[in-house]
């Protein structure tokens, strides 16, 4: 039976088993096929229809224009365009991804959330209705340029707002953003991490201004936990839940920090539902230090090594969106190359042990994998991934001052925790996006 003649009823469900590469392949097939993978990527709940997605890696690149973008597949390792509605994607900041959406900053620094599969795009609200900027409008009422504080609720920094012009206000504001749902099911929150000194504000669906959180600053990653509270964790590790759904919106002091020094940390909930904390540090090898070669060997932890084995909850909502792992400036394709770094990433894993108060090394993911960068930042259960090894973090360059290094590269790689090696994944060029990976 050609696809021609396939039952209408049976090629959705044949299609909605694909991985989204493969999705936007088989519309090539033939008209049929392409009215059924419209249809599909333009359904309201799409990540609720197909299948859990392999994380892809999106790009931009000078080759496929300013209102496209580069997606690599890691399940084929292959990379694929997407047209994109404007604004151009080129000129816009990538600050976040999840559930398929990802989180842009355009050149007049207001903010959308945007589908790259079906294209779907939404506004937020403005970014003068954050605490900290004012508009500073002309005579005919235009917004010319931001006058943008330097305080939080108990220090102010510099008695003088600067004034920067729409496009420059993104490069000292944004830090982080996060999603609670799926965008496309009408239900969700977005809450952005923003200067100075990386408050917190949120926006609901439907929302026409950002609510400030005034209780907290220094908070360096967010996760949205299944009992429905807003896990904040500062630089120090210290966490902070947040309700936001009780008016007084009053953190409560959930673990005290004890993380110094430079690197990177970020918290993500394990598929177990336990919180993990992972740090990322800076080791500078010696001369004699090499990479791990091209091809990993598919190494498996002892079992009684293993933190994580069998996930305690069926695949829940958010892995059966399309990740959008990581997000990149300007380049050619993502590629795996074992040339050595001059500064290398290390991670160690904790988990969080709420009751009694302390944190945990973890020798071990088991089965799982991390993906770790600007997205938010994700667990897997590897072996609902076929393509994707566990004991494994996929990691993107996130560091601040990539803001203002829009021309340095970005450093992406895979560590492997059983053996302590790391791969570097990086493009080999990139644009004037100006923000790091994230996804």
């Amino acid at each position: 039976m050609s696809g021609e003649k396939l039952p209408e009823d049976v090629l959705p469900t044949i299609l909605a088993a694909l991985e989204v590469p493969d999705l936007l392949r088989a519309g090539c097939v033939c008209s049929s096929w392409r009215r059924a993978c419209d249809s599909l990527r333009h359904e309201r709940e799409l990540g609720a229809r197909i299948r859990p997605q392999t994380p892809c890696l999106l790009y931009t690149n000078a080759s496929s224009g300013d209102s496209a973008a580069g997606l690599y597949s890691l399940a084929e390792e292959k990379p694929y365009t997407l047209a994109l509605p404007d604004p151009p994607i080129r000129s816009c900041y990538l600050i976040g991804s999840a559930y398929g959406w990802i989180v842009t900053v355009d050149r007049r620094s207001e903010l959308h959330l945007l589908n790259p599969i079906t294209g779907d795009q939404i506004d937020l609200p403005s970014v003068t209705t954050i605490e900290q900027v004012r508009p500073l409008r002309d005579c005919h009422g235009a917004v010319r340029l931001y006058e943008y504080s330097w305080y939080t609720a108990t220090h102010t920094e510099r008695s003088t707002p600067s004034v920067f012009r729409l496009h420059k206000l993104r490069d000292y504001v944004f830090q982080k953003a996060f999603l609670s749902s799926d965008p496309s099911t009408g239900a969700y929150t977005v809450v952005l991490i923003h200067n100075p000194y990386w408050q917190l504000s949120f926006a609901r669906a439907g929302d026409d201004h950002w609510t400030w959180l005034p209780d907290g600053v220094m908070y360096a990653d967010c996760v949205f936990k299944d009992d429905g509270l807003l896990y904040a964790m500062r630089v120090d590790g210290g966490i902070h839940a947040y309700d936001l759904s009780d008016p007084a919106l009053k953190p409560r002091v959930v673990m005290d920090g004890f993380k110094v020094g430079p690197g990177g940390i970020y918290i993500v909930q394990a598929p177990c539902g336990d919180l993990l904390q992972i740090h990322s540090d800076l080791e500078y090898p010696d001369e004699e230090d090499e990479e791990m070669p091209g091809d990993e060997p598919d190494l498996d932890p002892p079992d009684d090594d293993e933190y994580f084995s069998e996930p305690d909850r069926a695949t829940s909502e958010y892995d059966a969106e399309p990740a959008w792992w990581s997000v990149s400036e300007d380049g050619a394709e993502p590629e795996l190359d074992s040339m050595p770094l001059h500064e290398k990433v290390v991670f160690k894993v904790y988990r969080v042990d709420l009751t009694a108060k302390k944190f945990v090394e973890v020798s071990s993911l088991g089965d799982n994998v991390l993906f770790l960068g600007l997205n938010q930042s994700l667990c897997l259960y590897a072996k609902e991934y076929p393509e994707l090894k566990g004991n494994h973090i996929y990691f993107t360059d996130d560091g601040e001052c990539m803001a203002f290094g829009k021309h340095e590269k970005r450093d992406m790689g895979v560590f492997n925790l059983d053996n302590l090696t790391r791969r570097k994944l990086f493009l080999l060029g990139f644009g004037p996006t100006g923000h790091p990976p994230c996804g």
